[in-house]
């Protein structure tokens, strides 16, 4: 997933406080009230292997020794000065019993430190690259260097509670090297003390983003999203930097009791972008529509009085919901299965149904029983036993064959005048029952009781 543009936070020069002519300009030509931690600009007068001698406006020059004038853990590259360079130098010991002592280098660190402070009070997002790691997190080269500790990180994959030391340092070690996006959180100059986080930047890029996407967004779309976390009640999809919510009436066209069934978080997933709310910024999807509707050519696949294989998926006191292929279920009602032929049935049963009629407009296929067996068992390895045979399982009973054929008969009898003999209050059921893949809109309200899980 790209970044969202951010402009890369570069250390600024520190604002000059006082020039040298400035300095020159003073009555007596000389500099008043210089103090330790002063930052000014010197002119360079002298350059000896061990020492620079820097004119900064006082009696005598300043002299900045070779251990201030560069650092050697440093990556950058030592400096060179000639006679007649400008040099801005930091101000160790005013000048007293002898010269003023300065520093190139802390002055330097000074600048860098004031660009610091500027990108904190800025809430600038800092683009940074880890340079060490250590068992409290990595450390990052912001100008100066800060530390991001392991709980601010998102870069790092945490294990499980009983993660080892050297397994946490061995997905520390991936770090070094790469680049992240971090915020100041806590900043001590005094203290020499840096603190950013990975976790803050990665929220604040991830509401510029949104502000973004939901501009880009239209009802209507279809877009590719990643699933980010799956509760009881649906699924959110990541749209690349604003999740969605895809309730569960929505995920398939089939009949679906729990999320986990057909998702899993991080998978690629095809969303139908249902409805919006740029106000309140939440966002309605839908997995279903973002696929061919089944009913859409039903009735070139199931004709009236049609029998089909279907198998049972729940029962209800006014009948069984039968599905008849992916997102396709019809209800055999209890009128047409009788009363004790609808405690026989169970939840996964197989068989054979006859379609009594189709209102594909409103999504409603009737249908009766033809045959209804329950599912084979699940094959097992039978063990190796030495022994002799004990039984040989016989055929059914003729007396229950010819009581199964009679019920055959009577349910086929039955069926040829169902759609007639269907009681009245099978009209006012009709809305509560008929499938449960009925048109559900997922509205946006339903993602109100998750707004601290998006």
């Amino acid at each position: 997933m790209a970044p969202a543009d951010v402009s890369v936070a570069e250390p600024e020069p520190m604002v000059e406080l006082e020039s040298m002519e400035d300095l020159l300009n003073e009555p007596g030509g000389a500099m008043q009230g210089i103090s330790r931690g002063d930052v000014i600009e010197g002119l360079v007068v002298g350059v000896d292997p061990d020492e620079l001698l820097i004119d900064i406006g006082l009696k005598s020059e300043g002299v900045v020794p070779q251990r201030e004038l560069w650092d050697s853990r440093s990556e950058e590259p030592k400096p060179e000065f000639s006679v007649g360079d400008v040099a801005f130098v930091y101000v160790v010991r005013p000048e007293g019993d002898g010269p003023a002592v300065l520093s190139v280098r802390r002055a330097a660190q000074e600048k860098v430190w004031h660009a610091t402070e500027e990108l904190f009070e800025n809430g600038t997002i800092i683009e940074s690259t880890v340079q060490e790691y250590n068992k409290g997190g990595v450390l990052v080269d912001v100008g100066p260097r800060g530390f991001v500790p392991l709980s601010q990180l998102t870069s790092l994959r945490r294990g499980p509670a009983d993660e080892t030391e050297e397994e946490l340092n061995a997905k520390l070690s991936e770090l070094v090297g790469k680049m992240i996006y971090v915020k100041i959180i806590e900043l001590d100059r005094r203290r020499n003390r840096l603190i950013l986080s990975e976790r803050v930047a990665e929220r604040e890029m991830r509401a510029q983003r949104r502000e973004v996407l939901l501009d880009e967004l239209q009802v209507g779309q279809v877009r590719k999203g990643l699933v980010s976390n799956i509760c009881s009640f649906g699924a959110f999809i990541d749209l690349g930097g604003a999740d969605g919510l895809a309730h569960i009436s929505e995920l398939s066209w089939s009949r679906v009791e729990s999320p986990e069934e057909i998702l899993r978080p991080g998978e690629e997933v095809d969303v139908y972008v249902l409805a919006l709310d740029r106000v309140d910024k939440k966002i309605a999807l839908s997995m279903r529509r973002a696929t061919t509707d089944p009913w859409a050519d039903l009735t070139t696949r199931f004709q009236e009085h049609e029998v089909v294989p279907g198998t049972v998926t729940k029962l209800a006191p006014f009948g069984a919901f039968v599905r008849l292929a992916d997102g396709v279920e019809g209800l055999a009602h209890s009128s047409d299965l009788g009363n004790a032929a609808l405690h026989m049935v169970n939840e996964g049963d197989i068989g054979q149904f006859r379609i009594l009629s189709i209102d594909a407009q409103r999504r409603r296929i009737r249908l009766t029983p033809v045959e209804i067996y329950p599912p084979p068992e699940e094959e097992y390895d039978e063990p190796e036993v030495e022994g002799e045979l004990a039984a040989v399982a016989e055929g059914p009973d003729e007396d229950v064959l010819a009581a199964s054929d009679g019920l055959d008969d009577a349910v086929a009898a039955a069926s040829d005048d169902a759609e007639d003999a269907v009681p009245a209050e099978s009209d006012d059921e009709d809305a509560a029952i008929a499938t449960e893949s009925d048109d559900v809109d997922a509205t946006i309200e339903a993602s109100d009781e998750t707004t601290s899980g998006s």
